[in-house]
């Protein structure tokens, strides 16, 4: 009896250790996917904030008096403090001071570059040269970015876990990202809504691919730009492959339209597919209460702005196609190349697919994957600046 008991003893002992190892594990696998979002955007944004803070506790850096812009070549007496700011930033690596015959006060193609960093940075067109925005920024003392940094940790706190995979729209900062398993798969450049037509900050899923889509022109486009410019230009419509409709869906001659009149706004207008869709090549339909969505655009130049708040409130996307590889690659028997003759060709495609979620918020500031720099980015449409006022240190 004793050797019986002493088993059994032996085998509870071994279950129990069993289910300790086993939910130990599923809760470090829990733990770990928790954590998404804090060990990729939290926790190097907190490190910049220590080294931040570091900064300021030894004194910070220089004021910068903004004045006249100076360009590579051009000497101005600001030029030793532009390059202690950028010193302490990390952004230039030269001498600081040099007594040569005012050699010091040369912005020499050492500081364009450094100039240059700091400008990728803070958002702006690197262009090595301390124009106003520039001046500017290097104007701003370490509490307020210290500030800024702080804002952006709050917002990051309040998002929830990310999950394994996801895209991320960072509206402050003009870019998204496709991330799977914490691994970031695609960065693009985005254009956002303008000052008038700020892009809303939403959590949904991309439902449904759409390759060479009609844009279906929202009312308030139309009684606000297209009739006006209709009336200004009366093959505008016709250029711009558009059709007209009623209300219940009928075809109207655009010819036939009194464009003058006050019911012209009261017509549907939809562009058809093909060269010159404001839509471009692919459409990313995002249920949402706003009228919103991802797309790509037939006109790429403005991804080379530094600043791009062009659209009208939905996303552009400069690397639609490699998003749609992210999105529909391995499902349902789509491949890039089955993906590549849809977005090239000139026939619309509606797909339905798995849901991805879709996070659009606004950063202004974060740590970039490569370079493990801090960047920081405008306020653009003023979301922040109440809570950075209450993170300010009080002047007395």
């Amino acid at each position: 009896m004793c050797s019986f008991y002493f088993s059994n003893s032996l085998v509870r002992r071994f279950l129990l250790m069993l289910l300790v190892v086993l939910f130990s594990c599923i809760a470090a696998k829990v733990s770990y996917a928790q954590n998404y979002t804090s060990t990729k955007y939290s926790a190097p944004l907190e490190s910049a904030l220590h080294d931040y803070e570091q900064i300021a506790a030894n004194g910070g850096w220089a004021k910068f008096p903004v004045g006249k812009t100076v360009k590579r070549g051009m000497s101005d007496k600001r030029i030793p403090i532009v390059k202690q700011i950028l010193a302490v930033m990390g952004d230039y690596k030269g001498e600081i001071i040099n007594f040569s015959a005012g050699a010091g006060e040369i912005l020499d193609d050492n500081l364009v570059e450094a100039i240059q960093n700091f400008q990728i940075r803070h958002g702006l067109e690197p262009d090595g040269a301390l124009g106003r925005k520039t001046q500017t920024a290097l104007a701003v003392p370490v509490e307020a970015r210290i500030a800024q940094i702080k804002v952006t940790l709050e917002r990051l706190n309040e998002m929830p876990d990310l999950g394994e995979r996801y895209i991320l729209v960072n509206v402050a900062g003009f870019f998204l990202k496709a991330v799977e398993h914490n691994k970031t798969e695609v960065t693009s450049r985005i254009i956002v809504g303008n000052l008038d037509n700020h892009t809303p900050l939403f959590r949904s899923e991309i439902t449904d691919v759409i390759f060479n889509p009609k844009w279906f022109v929202p009312e308030r486009i139309v009684r606000e730009e297209i009739v006006e410019k209709q009336r200004e230009n009366h093959n505008y419509l016709k250029k711009g492959n558009y059709m007209v409709k009623t209300r219940d869906g009928k075809d109207v001659s655009i010819d036939e339209v009194d464009w003058h009149s006050e019911n012209a706004a009261s017509y549907r207008i939809i562009q058809r597919s093909g060269e010159g869709n404001a839509l471009g090549k692919i459409k990313f339909y995002v249920p949402n209460k706003y009228g919103v969505y991802l797309h790509s655009t037939n006109s790429p130049k403005l991804f080379r702005k530094a600043e791009r708040a062009f659209s009208h409130g939905c996303m552009r996307v400069e690397m639609a196609r490699d998003v749609a590889y992210f999105i529909m690659n391995g499902y349902d028997g789509w491949d890039k190349a089955r993906i590549d003759k849809f977005y090239d060709g000139a026939a619309l495609k509606h797909v339905s697919v798995p849901p991805i979620p879709v996070y659009v918020t606004y950063l202004t500031s974060w740590v970039d994957e490569d370079t493990k720099k801090p960047h920081f980015q405008n306020d653009i449409y003023g979301i922040d600046s109440a809570r950075m006022a209450e993170l300010l240190p009080q002047k007395h």
